[in-house]
C-alpha cells in the first residue's frame, strides 16, 4: 500500500473509533440503561471488528513496516 493510502486508512479508522466512542458517551446520559447496554454492545462489536481487521489482521503491522513514520507508538 502506498504511503498516502496507508495514512488515509489509518486516519479514517482512528476517526471511526473516536466517533463511536463519543457517540457512546453521549448516549450514556441520554438513553435508558437497557437501551445504552444494547447500544454499547453493538458499538463494542463494531470497534472490535475494526480493531481485529487492523491489528489481528496485521494490516497495521504491514502499514507500519512499510511506513514506520505512521506508527505513533514509536
Amino acid at each position: 500500500m502506498d504511503a498516502k493510502s496507508a495514512a488515509q486508512l489509518k486516519r479514517h479508522t482512528d476517526i471511526v473509533v473516536k466517533e463511536l466512542t463519543l457517540a457512546l458517551t453521549l448516549a450514556k446520559g441520554a438513553c435508558a440503561a437497557d437501551e445504552f447496554l444494547r447500544l454499547r454492545t453493538s458499538v463494542g462489536d463494531i470497534i472490535a471488528r475494526v480493531d481485529g481487521m487492523l491489528v489481528d489482521g496485521m494490516l497495521y503491522e504491514t502499514i507500519y513496516k512499510d511506513h514506520p513514520d505512521l506508527d505513533e507508538t514509536k
